[in-house]
């Protein structure tokens, strides 16, 4: 038996796939995450989340506003077109981090954008682990349709 993370990038056939939704933006900021704080930690110096108390607290409450009710809504307003392949190489590419070198972020903005995240990721990760939801999935509302009478 396989760890169930490693199920969700292996297919049907046995082959190698990439994870969609939930699970793969759960991906992104667990391996995201610490290398963004990283490098832009490198540049604005320490992050003291205790010296920007307010900063944290707006982004605990982003993070839960984006993943309990607006991630559809973004998710449906971004193109068809758009790969997530496109976006990764754009911001981890000469791109991405030449424009993290030119434009200097301010150590409450970097808090800001850790906080949401990390907050975010916390709320993936109970979800993972909780036996009321099903996975990564949110949890279902209202009550069950009755069965078809036969």
């Amino acid at each position: 038996m396989s760890l169930p993370i490693v199920s969700w990038v292996r297919d049907a056939d046995g082959g190698w796939t990439l994870p969609d939704g939930r699970r793969r933006e759960f991906i992104g900021l667990a391996l995201g995450l610490p290398v963004f704080a990283w490098f832009v930690a490198d540049d604005v110096g320490p992050l003291a989340p205790s010296q920007h108390w307010p900063v944290v607290v707006l982004g605990v409450c982003c993070g839960v506003y984006y993943a309990a009710s607006v991630r559809p809504t973004v998710f449906e307003l971004l193109p068809d077109g758009l790969s997530d392949m496109t976006v990764l190489s754009l911001l981890s590419g000469g791109a991405g981090l030449s424009l993290l070198e030119i434009v200097h972020l301010a150590t409450p903005t970097v808090v800001f954008l850790v906080t949401a995240g990390v907050t975010i990721l916390g709320i993936y990760v109970i979800r993972l682990v909780s036996p009321l939801h099903d996975g990564l999935q949110p949890s279902r509302r209202g009550a069950e349709p009755p069965p078809a009478i036969e």
